[in-house]
C-alpha cells in the first residue's frame, strides 16, 4: 500500500491559482448605475433601535423557562420510553 497524501495539500496550488486570477478580474463599478429616481431619492427615516426590538427579556427568567420546558419534554420522553420497554412483544 502507498501513503496517500491528503486532499488539500493537492487542492491548494488549484486554490491559489483561483484566487490570484480573481484578482485580476474586471470587475466594472457600481457608481452612476443607478438611475436618477433613485439618487434623488429621499434618505429614509431611521427609528430607534430599542423601539425595533421590543421590551429587553430577562436572561434569568428566560433560563429558567426554557429549562422547565426542557425537562418537562425529557420526562415525557422518558415516560414514553418505559412504557416502550414495558410493552408486550409477539
Amino acid at each position: 500500500m502507498t501513503a496517500r497524501e491528503p486532499m488539500p495539500t493537492k487542492a491548494l496550488p488549484l486554490l491559489i491559482l483561483t484566487l490570484t486570477l480573481t484578482g485580476c478580474a474586471d470587475i466594472p463599478e457600481l457608481d452612476g448605475s443607478e438611475s436618477r429616481s433613485v439618487q434623488k431619492a429621499a434618505y429614509p427615516p431611521l427609528i430607534p433601535l430599542q423601539d425595533s426590538l421590543g421590551t429587553p427579556i430577562d436572561p434569568a427568567s428566560e433560563a429558567n423557562e426554557v429549562e422547565e420546558d426542557l425537562n418537562a419534554r425529557a420526562e415525557a420522553l422518558r415516560k414514553k420510553a418505559e412504557a416502550l420497554q414495558n410493552a408486550p412483544t409477539n
